[in-house]
Order: structure tokens, then C-alpha cells, then sequence
């Protein structure tokens, strides 16, 4: 019998297996899906290997878009930076339009105010040293500017060119101790010389001690220096002492022209006088 049952083992498991699905066919068709237990448990067993394998699905999914939108957020993040630093690149370049073309105006509306040859000049250079005060501008004698000239700025006067070549002049500005200009209090008509100082400031010098002078007042261009026209600021009375001994006050000065701040300029190619009122200082 064991003999028997080894020699037909494929045989018998076989005719086993196929009574096994016919009565699972049997039963499947003869019972509702709901009372359907065998094949419950089949698919529970058939699901066990599937369920991790759907999980690991889903997660690598997952991480294949996380890493797309990734990748695309730093591509829209590198975008928007590019942006934004074309944007504040626009913004300093549209201020300093803006500030230049205020600028270019301020000089326009002093231009109108006066009668004569005028060129308008940039400023190039300034002098780093501590007793000469000057600065280059990119105008010279093919230009029309010659030693002499007077330079102007919309607030007021800057100086005068001492020196000149083909296309640039130097410019010797009225804070310079080496500096001189005939001017007077426009409020009393008081008159002096102002002079710069080593430390960049101007004195008015040679103001009898009997003159009216107070802090505050404008002090302006007499034009009798040949220079510089009639009328234009000089700078504001800022200290005055009459307390010494001598003839005349001692009466300091501001200039009106912040010549640091410098970037653009008038110059005289001849006689020049003032039409108009200056403008305000």
C-alpha cells in the first residue's frame, strides 16, 4: 500500500487537488459572494505579499514627484532671485537717473538766470591733499575754457580754473587758502574779501568793525573781481567777533557749495551777468 501511494504520490495529489478546486467550483457557484469564505481566505492570503509591495509602490511614487517639485521649486526660487536682482539693479540705476536728471535741472534753471557763454562740465577729479583744494573737470580749451573762468553750481559759486589743457581744466576752489573773492553782506551791503581756510571753511576778511553783520546773513559775489558775476551766493555768515583790537571784524563763513558733493558744473567762456534772480541758496 505505501508502495503504492509513493509510486502514484504526483497522481494521487494531482486528482486531489483537482476534487478540491471542483468542489470549490461547486460550492463558489452554489453560495452568494457574501458567504463566500473560502475564497475570503484566499484573498486575504493572496493579498499579504501584495499590500507592501503597493505601500513601497506608493512611496516611491511619492518621492519621484517630491523630487520633480523640488527640483522645480529651486528652479522658480532661482528664477525669482534673478528677478529680484534685476529689479533692485533697475531701481539704483532709475535713482541715480533720477538724481541726475534733478541735478542736470537745478544747473538748467541757473543757466536761465544768467546772460553770457556757459558750458556745463563734469567733474572728473578731485585733490586728495589737505591744504590745496581743487578739482578736474572734463572740460579745457577746445572747449572754449580758458585760465580764469568762473565755476559755478546751482547753489552758488565753486571757484575759478587756474589751469587748463585741451580737454580738462583744474579748478581752484573758493575754500582754498590760496582763494580770493570780492563779495559782500547782500542784506547790508557790507564788503570783503572771502578767503578759504586750511580747515575747508572762509572767513571774510577786511569788514570794518563799524559794518552791520550778523549770523545768518547771505553773503554774496560783488563783481568787481572780474570773475565771477554780480550777485551770486558766496555763503552764510555762520560766527562774527568784534572783540579785538584791530580795524576790522572777524567774521567766518560757510560756502554754499558742498564741493564734495560736486558731480556737475557751469563755466564762463566770457562775461557773464546775472538776468534773473539767482536761485535760492
Amino acid at each position: 500500500m505505501l508502495e503504492f501511494l509513493r509510486r502514484n504520490l504526483v497522481l494521487l495529489a494531482s486528482g486531489l487537488f483537482l476534487v478540491l478546486a471542483a468542489a470549490l467550483v461547486i460550492r463558489t457557484g452554489g453560495e452568494t459572494a457574501r458567504a463566500d469564505r473560502l475564497g475570503q481566505a484566499f484573498l486575504e492570503v493572496l493579498s499579504l505579499p501584495q499590500r507592501p509591495v503597493a505601500a513601497l509602490d506608493r512611496g516611491i511614487r511619492r518621492a519621484e514627484r517630491s523630487v520633480v517639485e523640488l527640483f522645480r521649486a529651486r528652479q522658480e526660487a532661482a528664477a525669482l532671485r534673478a528677478r529680484v536682482q534685476a529689479l533692485e539693479q533697475d531701481t539704483v540705476r532709475l535713482g541715480e537717473l533720477a538724481q541726475e536728471n534733478a541735478r542736470l535741472h537745478a544747473l538748467l534753471d541757473l543757466r536761465q538766470t544768467l546772460r553770457g557763454d556757459l558750458v556745463a562740465a563734469h567733474v572728473i577729479g578731485r585733490d586728495a591733499g589737505t591744504l590745496s583744494r581743487t578739482l578736474v573737470i572734463d572740460r579745457g580749451e577746445r572747449d572754449g575754457v580758458t585760465k580764469g573762468a568762473a565755476v559755478l553750481a546751482p547753489s552758488g559759486i565753486v571757484g575759478h580754473v587756474f589751469l587748463a589743457a585741451r580737454d580738462a581744466a583744474r579748478v581752484l576752489l573758493i575754500t582754498d587758502h590760496n582763494s580770493g573773492v570780492d563779495a559782500v553782506v547782500q542784506r547790508t551791503r557790507a564788503r570783503g574779501i572771502v578767503e578759504g581756510q586750511v580747515d575747508g571753511g572762509c572767513v571774510l576778511k577786511f569788514v570794518k568793525r563799524t559794518e552791520d553783520v550778523q549770523v545768518g546773513d547771505l553773503v554774496v559775489t560783488s563783481g568787481v573781481d572780474g570773475i565771477f558775476p554780480k550777485g551770486l551766493p558766496v555763503g552764510r555768515v555762520t560766527a562774527v567777533d568784534k572783540r579785538g583790537q584791530g580795524l576790522f571784524q572777524a567774521v567766518e563763513v560757510t560756502p554754499a557749495v558742498d564741493p564734495g558733493a560736486l558731480e556737475e558744473v557751469l563755466v564762463t567762456r566770457g562775461p557773464v551777468e546775472v538776468a534773473l534772480p539767482p536761485p535760492p541758496s
